[in-house]
């Protein structure tokens, strides 16, 4: 697919806002600005898929021929990166994991699938012509999406290096159904393991 720049640049602009709302009016509205950007990108999404043939689904990386061999990297990362998010864990006194962890696990990686959609198709996919280098183009949308997670030192950190490997792993095997998985797994173990957040109970309180 062709390079979209309208849409790169829309979606930097949708993600620039997410921080400093975050940082103005706090995390609460900020989470409420993400429920209108998932339901913007969402829209958005149905216009391509009606505009779209078939295949787009394989070109978004919903695909069947590369999950085999999407799944030793990805579990080889998550595995060493889950050892140490939970050592940080248990030196910060966050062991052991809630029951409320469990069910974040759960739902995760549907949110972690929702952001690696964004990141990897209109990001990565149209930075592809401007910068060829995979390991280039890695490391600019992990800045991009660290960037996504300020205020948060330990997220931006933490933001930055996933999302340079899987940037660059999914350049290589185009897979967001193991990309969603790790992401979610990762996701939901920062939230309770660095940040020391019971993030069902937080989810709760917004309902």
């Amino acid at each position: 697919m062709p390079p979209k720049y309208f849409e790169l640049i829309f979606i930097l602009a949708l993600g620039a806002l997410q921080p400093v709302v975050e940082m103005l009016f706090g995390t609460q509205i900020a989470t409420y600005y993400n429920g209108i950007a998932i339901i913007v990108v969402l829209a958005y999404v149905l216009l391509l898929i009606q505009r779209s043939s078939k295949s787009v689904w394989k070109t978004w990386g919903f695909r069947l021929d590369t999950l085999r061999a999407s799944i030793a990297p990805y579990a080889l990362f998550s595995l060493a990166a889950i050892v140490i998010l939970y050592m940080y864990g248990w030196y910060k006194g966050n062991t052991p994991l809630p029951i409320g962890f469990w069910y974040v696990l759960a739902v995760y990686p549907l949110w972690g699938l929702a952001q690696q959609f964004v990141l990897q198709n209109f990001v990565a996919r149209n930075l592809a012509t401007l910068i060829p280098s995979r390991m280039y183009r890695s490391l600019a949308t992990a800045i991009i999406f660290a960037c996504a997670h300020i205020p948060s030192v330990a997220l931006f950190t933490l933001a930055f290096i996933a999302g340079f490997v899987f940037t660059y792993l999914h350049s290589r095997y185009y897979n967001l159904l193991t990309l969603s998985i790790a992401h979610g797994i990762l996701g939901a173990l920062v939230f309770h393991l660095v940040l020391g957040q019971d993030q069902w109970k937080i989810l709760a309180e917004y309902f």
